[in-house]
């Protein structure tokens, strides 16, 4: 493809998989992060700032930019609407201004908490009906990328897991868990599409090479239950399964509701490109293979105690 692209959120799990595949691409690519770090590589940006947005970008001078930069925690948006909003979703559609203005393309990634878990396997035509704060902020920035720019693309993903700057994701906490002997108390009632996270960033960059636009669900080709998914990560990484307690996501302590089945088909995607969704068994074991190649990469990457967050106004 060989184009210009800019990756915000580019230390995130998502973000620093799509630099790797795009540089594997033969592309420019530049990568930015909300956090200031010395080293690494990685710019600064707060796409609260809409000066600050426009600026690096006129810099820059992308043909594409990926945006899986968010705060994706989601009992602190529930709890603090207002204030990730911010980032969420009036950031994000600085960004979006900003690339309509300089002809750019956005791929925004947004997710299966769009929908209600009720009737399960969702289509991308079917309407959207959130039942907590951060899917409302995945879809109202939904709605506002795809209104800037015909051109957008907007992914919906889900439940993304791989090897990690910060290891946050589900996977890595199970591993990191049960490897100290700690058991984990696991939803028994929620059904999803975990999303090997290098899978979604080759899905990604063929989209974007097919010049794809609108929406389109990037997920693991399997449905499966939250628990039933740490049973089998447990496995893979050789690990006691027993330590898992299967509990319903309502006995968990958290404030924020769920969608019990959010799964989401994946017919769209399969047939627009050549690059498949992959399994959860495939994905894992595509994960454990990649580890040495991770460690190797991470040491190239800044220390995450290092970082600091500039001043927010």
């Amino acid at each position: 493809m060989g184009e210009k692209v800019m990756v915000l959120g580019g230390t995130g799990l998502v973000g620093n998989a799509l630099v790797r595949a795009w540089q594997a691409k033969g592309c420019e690519v530049s990568a930015a992060t909300y956090h200031c770090h010395a080293s690494g590589g990685f710019l600064q940006l707060d796409m609260c700032g809409e000066d600050q947005v426009r600026a690096l970008l006129a810099r820059f001078r992308p043909s594409l930019v990926a945006v899986p930069a968010a705060n994706p925690f989601v009992d602190h948006c529930e709890l603090h609407p207002e204030e990730t909003r911010k980032v969420n979703v009036a950031g994000t559609l600085n960004v979006a201004r900003a690339c309509r203005e300089l002809g750019a393309r956005v791929i925004f990634y947004s997710s299966d908490y769009v929908f209600d878990g009720v009737k399960g396997v969702y289509t991308e035509e079917d309407a959207v009906c959130p039942i907590n704060e951060y899917g409302r902020q995945k879809a109202a920035t939904e709605a506002g990328v795809t209104a800037s720019d015909p051109r957008n693309l907007v992914l919906r993903t889900s439940g993304a897991y791989g090897w990690q700057w910060e290891p946050k994701n589900f996977v890595l906490q199970i591993r990191k868990n049960l490897s100290e002997g700690k058991s984990m108390r696991v939803a028994c009632d929620i059904r999803y599409n975990p999303t090997y996270v290098e899978n979604l960033a080759e899905i990604t960059v063929a989209l974007a090479e097919a010049g794809a636009s609108g929406i389109f669900h990037a997920v693991g080709a399997e449905e499966i239950v939250r628990h039933e998914f740490a049973v089998r990560v447990a496995k893979a990484f050789g690990l006691d399964a027993g330590l898992l307690r299967p509990a319903p996501a309502a006995e968990l302590g958290s404030p924020t509701p769920r969608p019990k089945e959010s799964s989401l088909r994946t017919d769209k995607v399969r047939a627009a490109i050549r690059v498949q969704p992959i399994g959860v068994d495939e994905g894992l074991r595509r994960m454990l293979a990649a580890e040495p190649a991770w460690r190797e990469y991470a040491r190239t990457l800044p220390d995450p105690a290092a970082k600091t967050a500039p001043a927010r106004r």
